[in-house]
């Protein structure tokens, strides 16, 4: 089973992913080691990525998951048929890390050295689907601490139903 912890740019993916990947022993992955150098340039510069730009980057990703043992990936996912082409190959959950935008822009603005512009937090925001009842996952609040996140994503994945 592959885990996704998913949610806008800013709201602690990485972090969290490479946590619960070493609770679980999992593989890490980072979804953004698989964006095209044309596609981080694009941010860099303040303009969103559409569809196009997003389909290449989640299928490489996909297949990044596909060949790992337990990967837990820390990718944006932002709407359900994105989440669609990442969950096509591997039984997949979502861990949905959701924060509020003041909280969002504060972490994106504090980050040195990433490609992501703070101006684009907005179209994250505007792009979210949040899961829907029949998807495989779950919404955690972002605000709380990662050990508490860690806890509550490990008891949901241990749940009955996993």
């Amino acid at each position: 089973m592959a885990v996704v912890v998913m949610g806008v740019s800013g709201c602690g993916k990485t972090t969290f992913a490479k946590q619960l990947a070493d609770a679980i022993g999992g593989a890490f992955i980072e979804a953004d080691d698989y964006h095209s150098d044309a596609s981080i340039e694009k941010m860099r510069s303040g303009c969103a990525l559409d569809d196009d730009d997003r389909e290449p980057w989640l299928r490489a990703v996909a297949a990044a998951a596909d060949s790992a043992e337990t990967p837990v990936v820390a990718c944006s996912a932002l709407k359900r048929s994105y989440r669609d082409i990442l969950r096509a190959g591997t039984p997949t959950v979502f861990l949905h890390l959701d924060a509020p935008v003041d909280v969002v822009r504060a972490r994106v603005r504090g980050r040195g050295g990433h490609f992501f512009s703070e101006s684009l937090v907005a179209s994250q925001f505007e792009t979210l689907e949040p899961l829907e009842p029949d998807e495989h996952g779950v919404t955690l609040d972002a605000t709380r601490s990662l050990p508490e996140l860690l806890d509550t994503a490990r008891s949901y994945l241990e749940g009955p139903s996993r």
